[in-house]
């Protein structure tokens, strides 16, 4: 069978955070069980800037109709908004795998990319209303995409994530853990505003009242760069904070999770949250924001505090570095529960998914 993936976000991770996880686990997935696949993507972006970017994005799906490897597919599945200019009346079958749901994004944004995330929202809509099926990594997001779009809720269908091993991650164990002499708190991700690192930041603190030595190690970057480095001036932070930007480097990237005592990811909207996912492979003792889809991926297997709420977050984060027995626990519960979401349930669920929509003549 032959599938056409169509993406115009980055498939790198660097760029396309956990959307591009998705991206490399999902296609090497569909390979392994003989699709034959026609990657169509945009030529390489001409600039670095969010606004754009989303232009060039939006000119490549307007220029897709008449892209002849459509016509030559038996299925189409594009990423988000991806495959929104396509004549469903006369193009094969479309599934949309959506990951942002960028209208449940825009509160948190503000212009000029606000105004861009509005305009995707749009095309969102327009492409889950042209899909033949909507898949996407929690009910939460199905939620909102219910809500939000007016879509047809026994057309969206829950698919959690699974996902290949990290280049990074066979590194964990390649050297013992080194024993730290102040406390370690990791944060990773990209630096969008729904992520909340600025409650982190003023969580972080907060804790330097019961943990003067604490550490924050920071890895990632994005649109928040700037605004997260002029907060975390104001607030004094110093010593207590370290950024590290993104890391290409597999050992140093291990050496990092190796060495944190907690993970700490405050976000306010994940659709599931593949960072969740690689702290709980890793039985990392977890702190979260109860929003999102953190409590249904995470459930028990982590401390979930009020979301925009420093102090609570401070708390949880004292609750868990004073105490290793704590750690240990919640770590354990985080690594069997990482048992439930894996590539192979992951990949047999959409393999039921496209035989559905082939078998049913598009």
């Amino acid at each position: 069978m032959r599938l056409a993936i169509v993406t115009s976000w980055f498939t790198d991770v660097v760029g396309g955070s956990g959307t591009a996880v998705f991206f490399n686990t999902f296609t090497t997935g569909l390979r392994e069980r003989g699709y034959e696949l026609e990657i169509i993507t945009p030529p390489p972006f001409k600039s670095a800037d969010y606004v754009e970017i989303t232009l060039e994005r939006f000119l490549f799906n307007t220029e897709l109709r008449t892209d002849p490897r459509l016509a030559n597919a038996d299925l189409i599945i594009g990423f988000d908004y991806d495959g929104y200019g396509i004549d469903a009346q006369t193009s094969p079958p479309l599934i949309t795998s959506a990951h942002a749901v960028f209208a449940d994004v825009i509160q948190w944004e503000s212009e000029p990319v606000r105004t861009m995330v509005q305009a995707q929202a749009f095309f969102d809509r327009v492409a889950m209303e042209k899909a033949r099926r909507v898949t996407i990594g929690s009910q939460y997001a199905k939620d909102r995409i219910v809500t939000l779009y007016g879509i047809d809720p026994q057309k969206v269908t829950v698919i959690p994530h699974g996902m290949l091993t990290p280049t990074w991650m066979p590194y964990i164990d390649s050297e013992p853990p080194a024993p730290n002499d102040h406390p370690v708190i990791l944060a990773v991700g990209k630096m969008y505003p729904r992520k909340r690192t600025n409650i982190l930041l003023r969580a972080l603190a907060l804790l330097r009242d019961q943990h003067s030595d604490v550490e924050l190690r920071v890895v990632g970057d994005g649109l928040e760069w700037d605004r997260l480095h002029a907060l975390a001036k104001e607030l004094r932070l110093g010593d207590n904070l370290t950024w590290l930007g993104h890391i290409s480097d597999d050992r140093q990237m291990a050496r990092e999770w190796r060495q944190a005592d907690v993970f700490a990811h405050p976000s306010n909207q994940e659709t599931f949250g593949y960072v969740y996912l690689e702290a709980m492979q890793l039985g990392k003792p977890i702190i979260a924001a109860r929003a999102g889809a953190a409590p249904e991926v995470l459930k028990e297997a982590a401390v979930l505090v009020e979301p925009e709420n420093p102090e609570a977050l401070a708390v949880g984060l004292d609750h868990l570095l004073r105490d290793p027995a704590n750690r240990q626990a919640y770590g354990q519960r985080a690594k069997e529960r990482s048992t439930l979401y894996t590539y192979k349930k992951m990949i047999d669920s959409y393999t039921q998914v496209i035989t559905e929509v082939v078998g049913a003549g598009g």
